[in-house]
């Protein structure tokens, strides 16, 4: 019959026990930084890791978004700067063209050149990033329009649906980042005829009174221009609203990063110094232990005498 391990000797290897699974852990949160790896290492802090985590992961999400977003917007806004100055130039055309001294020879080279305004603005409605039409609203896979001298408008409309998309920002609001075609080019009545504003019928209705050496047509389509030309510049005002909306939600995403991976490292990582102390002393006890040990090892009992 072998002597059973009384109390004080098993509390000692409980002990020494202990302390070296405490040592490996210290040793590998310096080693790796990171303090809480899995729950067991802090079940009381793993909750609000995860939920620090998932809004992290969320914000890069909607970092991206905006990153793509951007990209769409930057893009329409320089395409409607080129449509703002191609209406300067009809407006410009209608002057000359109104003029009494000009000549039908003239108006009818005027009339040329109004038509190809006409196709530079159909040009810009078909513009695309990514292999997307920025400007066909939630039918972005197909061109909102193409020219059709056969229409009153000279221009065919190939899609109708709206623009449903917005963007997020990562405190929750949500704003609009796109119009479509037919609310910056082909503003309409209800009844379906074209609103004053409307871009292709004004440069239409130019090109048609150019040709035609209608004098009073040319006044008439100029009055129409000024008002598409005003009407256009607030659709580009949209799209500079919306990249500034757009700077500002990045750049709010950009700070609450830095705070949640603050807040992370918090929770997560290794106190490098308190961890470093506490090893050293770890390892003390340790050491302390040890040589307990052998001492007690080494002090002879009544087995060594009978022995």
């Amino acid at each position: 019959m072998f002597p059973s391990i009384n109390g004080a000797t098993q509390q000692y290897l409980a002990n020494l026990n202990q302390t070296e699974t405490r040592l490996q852990q210290a040793t590998a949160q310096i080693s790796s930084g990171i303090a809480v790896g899995q729950p067991s290492d802090n079940p009381a802090a793993i909750s609000e890791i995860l939920q620090t985590e998932t809004a992290i992961s969320n914000n890069k999400q909607i970092q991206s978004n905006l990153t793509n977003v951007t990209a769409e917007v930057n893009t329409a806004d320089s395409a409607l700067q080129t449509a703002v100055q191609a209406m300067q130039n009809a407006i410009s055309a209608a002057t000359e063209g109104g003029s009494s001294s000009t000549t039908a020879e003239t108006r009818a080279t005027l009339a040329q050149q109004v038509a190809g305004i006409q196709q530079t603005l159909v040009g810009i409605a078909q513009t695309t990033v990514n292999g997307h039409y920025i400007f066909s609203g939630d039918q972005d896979t197909q061109a909102p329009y193409q020219l059709d001298p056969t229409q009153p408008e000279g221009v065919l409309q190939l899609v109708t649906g709206s623009s449903t998309r917005t963007i997020q920002s990562v405190d929750g609001t949500s704003f609009a980042v796109a119009l479509t075609a037919q609310q910056i080019f082909d503003a309409k009545n209800a009844d379906g005829t074209p609103a004053s504003g409307n871009v292709f019928a004004a440069i239409q209705n130019l090109e048609t009174a150019l040709t035609n050496n209608d004098t009073a047509g040319i006044t008439a389509a100029a009055d129409s221009l000024q008002s598409a030309s005003s009407y256009l510049n607030d659709r580009q005002a949209f799209y500079g609203q919306v990249e500034n909306r757009v700077q500002a939600a990045t750049g709010l995403a950009q700070k609450f990063q830095t705070q949640q991976q603050t807040e992370l490292s918090n929770l997560q990582d290794t106190d490098v110094a308190a961890t470093a102390t506490e090893l050293s002393q770890l390892q003390l006890q340790q050491q302390a232990s040890m040589s307990a040990e052998a001492n007690i090892q080494q002090m002879k009992n009544l087995f060594s005498y009978l022995a």
